[in-house]
């Protein structure tokens, strides 16, 4: 008898599952990717909300096709003909110099070098760091066995016609972290030329004590030409030559003997640093770091779902906490980032909900995305001081090195035009909001527009520096260094170890160490005034903002967090597409039924596809609240909390004047079924033309 009843009850779950896939198989259609055609017309609410989180869609999309970009080796949807890194086109063979690799392990482990160079350039021994591979100079083509049968077909790619973004994501691998014989990690370098390595440099948050210690470490393995570790002035160490005395332990003493004990930054040789550390100089345990190191060594698809499912577990639930955050969209910017700075330790991770004051809209998910889109555009706007551009090129924004005084001047006129007003945040407390709402964009899947230089990103995550990077701020400066390292007599140059830098309202000569003004750059001193120059650059200038924001990050998301992603992987995730990809916009939308196979359907798509990109930018944001699409395209849209909401096209009854009506918190447009195209055409242009921000309850 049991066994009859256990049976009968096997086979009633089994006509469950049967009846529920069947319901599910008749309101799901595949999306782009997953099957042949994405999404399709069905009925109900839940053509568009399906009940999904962004974790689930990674989760279909594991099985997709791919194919792997020939510049940054970047995994794709097959169905993407360009690479959501780098741009690159899908058909594009890539003709390079073979890379060589340098490994960068503790000099504590290493015979004592004879000189700073030594010390911080890789030799070709037994005992060296440098391991080599290929040959060097030798011409390559990176491709596919697909590929090369077709290569005839294929455009081949020249490192010389590479754009600043493909040469930055094709070298995203540059730095990895990598496992001993006893599963210690250390970094490994690939490069095109060991002979012209440079030295290595990262920044690090520690303790007085652990200064201390790091740079009591430095004194004891090497002679240098320059301590690059501390954080104020008067405690730079300088020895302009190989060969000059290291400073006394005495000296170093009473700089520790000095110190609070409270955090700092510090700017340290990769050598210098344990490579099992965070960014925030906690070490990580051995049986972490095994499996971040396997994590990091997978395609970002897969790095990616363990990311959304880990941020998923960093919330708090409504039900146990959350934030009302109501702002005055005239000063939207200025409340947002003081509401950011005063934010509680245990609210960083609640969930917020947005309302603009005097507007009768409700977050259902297009209030925030709009608050987090003007919020950085505020952060990256010339009036706020935080933020500059360095690269014309790509208008390519770093920390601004003038920020404090230009903040403390905005306060001021604050404070002048309301007497009575609360006291400003400083300059610090504004960077520390910016590592916040960084912080809070990842967790709760915001894509921003900060167009930020490679090497912030890379300072954000703790990945090693170099001189190279310099180039990705400014091209001039860094092809001036480069010119001092590979020629002689640069007396001839009249350099001195100083810098000129806009401070408050004028240009002014820093010096890169005391008496640096009087002190010429010889053969003898370049490699010193290079790396000093770089350190200046890179971190001297900017180091109290770096530090808050640094730390404003990590005080939302735990750094093991980000720790398997490169530097252009964690652009995507912090910035999303910035190209729309029509075909996919298409394949990924639901539409009412009053729309299948309607001639006003296939002429909306028609006025899309022929609109110039920063159209189908500012229509996104209209349907949407956001202009950029999320990691995953369009199958990524979402509504509130991360719930997945398909873009979605309503038809409605055309009445002569009447124009589209985007409901931006379901990512819906409601369209007039036109009469002709042109007045579609007219209609949506019009509509471009208005102000895409507001909500009212409609």
């Amino acid at each position: 008898m049991d066994i009859q009843y256990a049976f009968i009850m096997m086979m009633v779950a089994v006509l469950v599952i049967v009846v529920v896939a069947s319901h599910f198989s008749k309101n799901w259609c595949p999306l782009d990717g997953m099957g042949e055609h994405g999404l399709h017309r069905t009925r109900g609410n839940s053509e568009f909300m399906p009940g999904l989180q962004r974790a689930d869609i990674e989760e279909l999309l594991s099985d997709a096709n791919r194919w792997e970009c020939a510049i940054c080796a970047f995994s794709n949807i097959a169905t993407k003909p360009t690479c959501s890194l780098c741009g690159g086109l899908q058909e594009s063979t890539y003709l390079e110099h073979t890379l060589e690799e340098v490994d960068y392990t503790l000099l504590s482990d290493r015979p004592r070098p004879r000189s700073y160079r030594d010390a911080f350039t890789p030799q070709s021994s037994s005992r060296s760091s440098l391991s080599m591979r290929g040959s060097k100079g030798k011409m390559t083509l990176v491709q596919t066995f697909h590929r090369m049968s077709s290569f005839s077909f294929h455009k081949l790619v020249e490192p010389g016609e590479l754009t600043s973004r493909q040469r930055s994501a094709r070298m995203r691998k540059e730095w990895v972290r990598k496992l001993d014989t006893k599963e210690r990690p250390y970094w490994k370098r690939r490069i095109l030329d060991a002979t012209r390595v440079v030295p290595a440099f990262m920044v690090q948050i520690m303790w007085s004590t652990d200064r201390f210690h790091a740079l009591e470490f430095i004194h004891r393995h090497w002679n240098y030409s320059t301590v690059l570790g501390t954080l104020d002035e008067e405690d730079t160490i300088v020895v302009l030559e190989d060969g000059h005395p290291p400073p006394h332990m005495d000296d170093m003493a009473m700089l520790h003997d000095g110190d609070d004990e409270v955090k700092h930054i510090v700017y340290l040789p990769v050598e210098a640093v344990h490579a099992n550390r965070t960014i925030l100089g906690d070490a990580v345990m051995p049986s972490l770091w095994k499996h971040l190191h396997q994590l990091s060594r997978l395609p970002f698809s897969f790095k990616y779902k363990w990311y959304l499912h880990q941020a998923s577990t960093l919330m708090q639930p409504y039900d146990k906490g959350h934030c009302k955050m109501k702002v005055a969209r005239d000063c939207v910017f200025e409340e947002a980032v003081e509401n950011i700075v005063h934010l509680k330790q245990h609210s960083l991770c609640s969930i917020i909900r947005m309302q603009f004051t005097g507007e009768s809209g409700l977050d259902a998910g297009a209030i925030q995305r709009e608050w987090y889109l003007l919020v950085a555009q505020g952060f990256m706007d010339d009036a706020s001081g935080l933020f500059m551009v360095t690269n014309r090129d790509d208008n390519a924004y770093f920390i601004n090195p003038n920020a404090a005084y230009l903040v403390a001047k905005h306060r001021q006129t604050q404070q002048s035009n309301v007497p009575h007003q609360k006291p400003a945040i400083s300059h610090t407390q504004a960077f520390l909001a910016a590592g916040r709402f960084i912080g809070r964009a990842l967790l709760d899947g915001q894509m921003l527009p900060l167009h930020f230089c490679p090497v912030l990103f890379k300072l954000l995550l703790g990945i090693p520096v170099t001189l190279d990077d310099v180039e990705s701020m400014d091209k001039t400066v860094y092809s001036s260094l480069r010119y001092v390292l590979n020629h002689g007599n640069v007396e001839d140059l009249c350099l001195t170890f100083s810098a000129t830098e806009h401070q408050d309202d004028t240009v002014v000569e820093v010096e890169l160490i005391d008496g640096g003004r009087d002190i010429a750059v010889t053969d003898a001193n370049k490699h010193t005034y290079v790396d000093l120059m770089t350190r200046y650059l890179l971190f001297d200038r900017v180091e109290g903002s770096l530090k808050a924001m640094i730390e404003g990050l990590y005080e939302v998301v735990p750094p093991e967090l980000l720790i398997p992603f490169d530097h252009k992987e964690f652009e995507l995730i912090l910035c999303g597409l910035s190209d729309i990809d029509v075909r996919d916009w298409k394949a990924n939308t639901v539409t009412s039924s009053n729309l299948h196979g309607a001639t006003a359907l296939e002429w909306f798509w028609e006025v899309v596809e022929a609109m110039a990109p920063a159209d189908q930018a500012k229509l996104l944001q209209y349907s949407t609240g956001s202009s950029r699409v999320p990691v995953q395209g369009f199958k990524g849209l979402t509504s509130y909390d991360g719930k997945i909401c398909y873009f979605t096209l309503k038809g409605i009854t055309y009445i002569p004047g009447c124009y589209p009506c985007a409901h931006a918190c379901y990512n819906r447009i409601d369209l007039p079924l036109y009469p002709r195209k042109d007045l579609m055409e007219e209609a949506l242009k019009m509509l471009l033309l208005s102000d895409p921000t507001g909500f009212n309850i409609e």
